[in-house]
């Protein structure tokens, strides 16, 4: 039984990835309008790395995370706390299921998205930076062609191969190329017509203030969607995330010539 005093609000299910989780609770922290500690929101991470990889659960078609994500909701259920985030975009597969037994309201992440699209956004088409897995569970194409914006999927093979590849680096703990990769993709989205472009898992997001040249394309960051759904459901004020932590480039040839790969197109 927890004391009253250090009760937590809000219970996080971290881990699912580690860098990932850290960078939602720095965003939270950061964008919490307060001026000293105890106006804070008090919380509780919960981090289970050893979780099941939810892509490859959803590929295979089993439901291996289900039992232990189900474990981690209880965990945080007897704490006491008012919410639940679970800043893993894959993980919200089997919401349906975790929200059914949870005394505590699970904030979605996808619904979360979809109001920050509306703060960027009055219409237009909305390319998904995602594991494969989360494009295969489809709640963000419900959820956003539901919202009245048009999903952008890039044909090309070379988009989820670089969304891939983004994913692994940042897990990898290589930023800066991890960075690089995001930018390549999201220019593909760009030449696929996308408007926006969600960061749609949550290691991507890692790597959203290390980004350089977006070309103008306005840039979803699924992580801070979540954080200021979180703070706003829970009564807490908001502000724009400051100092944001980058990783700065080797000196050496632009990745991504943005300007220049356009014109070629």
């Amino acid at each position: 039984m927890i004391d009253d005093s250090i009760r937590p609000e809000l219970g996080i299910i971290g881990g699912l990835g580690p860098l990932a989780s850290a960078d939602f609770y720095f965003k939270l922290t950061r964008m919490t309008e307060a001026l000293r500690d105890n106006e804070h929101v008090p919380a509780v991470i919960l981090s289970v790395p050893q979780l099941p990889d939810r892509t490859e659960a959803i590929l295979a078609g089993h439901d291996g995370p289900l039992a232990p994500l189900q474990a981690a909701v209880a965990t945080l259920d007897a704490l006491g706390v008012a919410c639940i985030a679970m800043p893993c975009n894959t993980a919200h597969h089997w919401y349906d299921q975790l929200a059914a037994n949870s005394h505590a309201e699970i904030i979605h992440i996808g619904n979360a998205v979809v109001a920050e699209i509306r703060r960027s956004l009055n219409r237009g088409r909305v390319a998904n930076l995602a594991t494969r897995g989360t494009l295969v569970s489809g709640f963000y194409q419900d959820k956003i062609s539901a919202a009245g914006f048009e999903l952008c999927l890039p044909a090309n093979a070379e988009f989820q191969e670089r969304v891939d590849s983004a994913i692994a680096l940042v897990k990898a703990g290589s930023i800066a190329d991890a960075a690089a990769e995001t930018e390549r993709a999201l220019h593909l989205t760009q030449l696929a017509g996308a408007d926006a472009a969600l960061l749609g898992c949550t290691e991507l997001s890692v790597v959203a203030a290390s980004l350089n040249d977006t070309n103008g394309l306005i840039v979803i960051d699924s992580n801070a969607a979540l954080a200021r759904a979180c703070l706003t459901r829970l009564g807490f004020g908001v502000q724009e995330a400051r100092g944001l932590p980058t990783v700065s480039r080797l000196p050496g040839p632009d990745p991504l010539p943005w300007r220049a790969a356009q014109r070629a197109s």
